[in-house]
């Protein structure tokens, strides 16, 4: 009798540690210089879509529902796939705030499927395609353009196309942004551009892709190199917009993004001074436009929400740092062409 008393105060002891590894904890955010990498390269893969491939989907249930079904949803695959919810953002997107938060395992290997430049699809991958987009000017915040233009203004210069791949199963998602600038005076430059992986740790899935295009070579800029003031590597983006589903160098009040603080191991001050002449086109500037890309799903099969932007400005260089008088006219000067379209989940099909 003894023994057995013995042995269930043991299991007693047992249960009570198991239940130690699970807290409720949200997604950490990254504090270093690695993040301010990491963002030019978030959610595509260096693995080009052949035709065959883009004519091998079929579509699956794709529906609009209200908030509370959309928190529901999404709430409901957090737990299938094994997901944290992103509470800010799905407050955005449901319109439904919530003091919830997901109860995960502490720990766990690393997602053996993220900085990958190889990936398939599988029968388990969603695929996303806006198709070719036109962009169009916009107003509101951002220049008109009317002197000194920048962008050719005839319909459909400005094009692009984002696709995405994305796969729960395995948590990751890849794809491409595929880019037609024309500038006044120039002919079409096409690119498209990939990255690496991007594991999916949370919902709704919400991932962007900033990059540029030289004016010079017609080419994206090189993203391995150390970006610097005199180099040819590509700047470092901006911090993410989390507020707003917006991809831009002006934040929704018409102010410039932020970028990484020095309190997190970056330097916004260079980063800022970097970004402004990589996209000025007046004097000193290396006459480049940034393309943007961010791309949203809420859920296994729910709609894709995508937005492509070009964007450049009519300011001059403002050298190693920008006073308050540059930045004003900086942010002044940013011509924005955009467009932003809802794509329907279909399913990888192999042949």
């Amino acid at each position: 009798m003894k023994i057995v008393k013995n042995l269930f105060y043991l299991i007693i002891i047992l249960s009570f540690n198991s239940i130690s590894v699970l807290a409720e904890i949200t997604a950490s955010t990254p504090t270093n210089i690695i993040q301010k990498i990491a963002s030019a390269t978030s959610f595509t893969s260096t693995s080009q879509s052949s035709v065959q491939n883009v004519n091998v989907i079929q579509n699956t249930t794709s529906t609009v529902i209200n908030g509370k079904e959309l928190r529901k949803s999404v709430q409901q695959d957090a737990k299938t796939f094994g997901l944290l919810v992103n509470e800010a953002a799905l407050a955005r997107e449901s319109g439904i705030t919530s003091t919830n938060k997901q109860l995960v395992q502490i720990g766990g290997p690393k997602n053996l499927y993220e900085g990958r430049e190889d990936l398939e699809p599988t029968l388990d991958t969603i695929v996303y395609d806006t198709g070719l987009m036109t962009l169009t000017k916009e107003g509101g915040n951002y220049n008109d353009d009317g002197s000194n233009t920048i962008f050719d203004a005839a319909s459909g210069a400005q094009q692009a196309r984002v696709k995405v791949y994305v796969d729960f199963k395995r948590k990751v998602l890849w794809g491409d942004v595929e880019s037609r600038i024309t500038l006044t005076g120039a002919s079409q430059m096409t690119n498209t551009y990939t990255g690496s992986s991007s594991a999916i740790t949370s919902l709704p899935v919400d991932k962007e892709l900033i990059h540029t295009v030289s004016s010079t070579t017609k080419l994206p800029l090189d993203r391995t190199g150390t970006p610097s003031l005199n180099g040819n590597a590509e700047p470092y983006a901006y911090l993410k917009n989390n507020d707003n589903f917006l991809n831009s160098l002006l934040d929704a009040s018409g102010d410039i993004s932020p970028y990484l603080p020095a309190a997190q191991g970056g330097a916004p001050e260079d980063d800022l001074a970097d970004m402004v002449k990589n996209v000025a086109h007046g004097t000193g500037g290396d006459k480049n436009v940034l393309v943007q890309a961010r791309f949203l799903t809420t859920g296994s099969g729910t709609p894709g929400k995508s937005v492509a932007s070009f964007e450049a400005s009519n300011s001059a260089s403002c050298g190693s740092s920008c006073n308050n008088t540059e930045k004003n006219t900086f942010k002044d000067s940013v011509v924005r062409y955009s467009a932003t379209v809802e794509s329907t989940a279909k399913k990888y099909k192999a042949e």
